[in-house]
């Protein structure tokens, strides 16, 4: 019966491998979650090791079955999600040649310049919905042939964080999915079919990249020599899994063209499911594949949401997200007008420039700390306005869904849903469990628990709703007059010396 089986899912992410064990109602029975570091070498360089990731793999696997041993004896399917934007050569059996560029490796600097000679980067934002930067996956492949060339002969196969661990799992290291390879811009965003013109005009060789198919696949069961190292059975049936940012979206809920969803972490992103993708003339928006590869996620991201409130708070000396929410109560909406440019450490969507810094603007001397906190948080509100004035160039915006840590500031949703004038709905899913939760449901798909993603995520539960506050709503509409022309103001001046 579908109520005694349950679904191990695990998310591969940035700082650590979080798997839980779901029953099939999308209800978590227990959860674990083990860290690994990320090495910064040199200047643009962020690796890691993905031995760790298999070591923090199985560690949390083992710690299941030690707290639940029954439900872990019932495990139906195996998903998977991770971290995107990776590049990983591993050898015929799936053993690693070398460490991992991650998602915030940027030491593919020549190779862009590169690719943009070759190729063009406005002709591949056409061919894969993605912008070429110097984090692309496919400059990354390029990097490995020019600086690294007995590493790029030897490799059989590129492969994804999540893509490991399913080789890992299965013994076959030759699966990828939609999401994650027209991210690294290796696939066709329509065709859903790898780049072979482009391959061929840098060089590069499609023979050494793994089987491309949606992430509801089945591409396996667990091995027997696996299935020692985690302490479970043999058999069971491994499902392909996608990239975090489409299951993320399963995990919100969002599986339906128009579906609107944000997600609020160290960085944000917004997130409208689309029949077709939208390739933007600016270039502000990037497309994801579902995890069906039946629909798009068209997505807009700023770079820097949660990052800017932790870097206040490490100023200010607050101990805990409450507690900076408390003292940026005792400034008014609209800090008296002291307004806030989130771009730390660069923005994406809509001005995509890695030199952009951030900026208070109006300080005078009756603002205090309060006024401090609570322009970083009305800052990140309207960078996520930004982003959704883009999206309504395609078509009004009435509702968002809202997963992610930030979600759970009151305070802070209040903002959002003001400054972009819509009802944000919070979902139940704790904060940073949406990406596994997808991860599952997209399995349970894969080996027919469900009969689709819709039915998958009548699973997904709502928790609370904010309406816009129609004062707080013009008080950021007056803001935005000054926030608006902020970078257009001093782009010039970003990165000199």
């Amino acid at each position: 019966m579908l109520e005694d089986v349950t679904i191990l899912a695990s998310d591969i992410g940035t700082s650590s491998v979080k798997t839980i064990l779901y029953r099939p109602d999308g209800s978590p029975v227990g959860s674990s979650s083990f860290a690994y570091p990320t090495r910064y070498d040199q200047p643009g360089w962020a690796e890691q090791s993905p031995d760790d990731w298999w070591q923090a793999y199985t560690c949390s696997v083992r710690e299941l079955t030690q707290q639940h041993p029954q439900a872990m004896a019932r495990i139906a399917v195996i998903g998977l999600s991770g971290q995107m934007l990776g590049c990983l050569p591993v050898d015929a059996s799936g053993q690693p040649l070398s460490a991992a560029l991650i998602h915030a490796d940027a030491r593919a600097v020549t190779e862009t310049g590169q690719i943009g000679q070759a190729v063009g980067a406005e002709t591949l934002y056409q061919l894969t919905g993605n912008i070429l930067d110097a984090r692309s996956g496919l400059a990354k492949l390029l990097w490995f042939k020019n600086n690294r060339p007995e590493i790029y002969r030897r490799a059989a196969r590129f492969l994804q964080a999540k893509d490991f661990i399913a080789a890992q799992l299965t013994g076959r290291p030759d699966s990828t999915d939609y999401a994650d390879a027209v991210h690294a811009q290796w696939i066709d965003l329509r065709r859903k079919t790898y780049l072979k013109d482009v391959f061929s005009e840098l060089g590069l060789a499609t023979d050494k990249m793994p089987q491309v198919h949606p992430g509801t696949t089945r591409i396996g069961s667990l091995s027997e020599r696996a299935a020692v190292q985690l302490g479970i059975c043999a058999g069971i049936p491994v499902v392909a899994g996608s990239g975090d940012g489409s299951c993320a979206a399963v995990g919100a809920g969002a599986v339906k063209p128009g579906d609107v969803y944000a997600c609020l972490g160290t960085t944000a992103w917004i997130s409208r499911i689309a029949g077709e993708p939208v390739i933007d003339g600016r270039q502000r928006l990037f497309n994801l594949v579902s995890t069906d590869g039946k629909a798009y996620g068209v997505i807009g991201t700023t770079q820097n949401a949660g990052q800017s409130v932790r870097w206040a708070m490490s100023l200010f000396g607050d101990a805990s997200e409450h507690d900076f929410d408390a003292r940026a109560l005792l400034a008014p909406p609209g800090s008296d007008n002291l307004v806030f440019l989130p771009y730390l450490d660069g923005e994406r969507t809509p001005v995509f420039d890695t030199a952009a810094r951030g900026i208070f603007f109006g300080i005078s001397s009756r603002h205090g700390p309060a006024h401090f906190r609570r322009a970083v948080l009305e800052g990140v509100a309207l960078a996520l306005r930004s982003i959704t004035a883009v999206f309504r160039e395609q078509g009004e915006i009435t509702q968002m869904r809202l997963i992610g840590g930030g979600a759970r500031s009151d305070l802070w949703r209040a903002m959002i849903a003001a400054a972009c004038s819509l009802e944000l709905v919070r979902m139940a899913t704790p904060a940073g469990d949406a990406t596994a939760l997808g991860a599952a449901l997209t399995a349970g798909v894969g080996i027919g628990l469900y009969p689709d993603l819709s039915a998958a995520v009548t699973n997904v539960r709502l928790a609370s709703r904010d309406m816009p506050d129609a004062a707080w709503s013009a008080c950021f509409d007056r803001l935005d007059q000054t926030y608006s022309q902020l970078y257009p103001l001093t782009r010039a001046l970003f990165g000199k010396p």
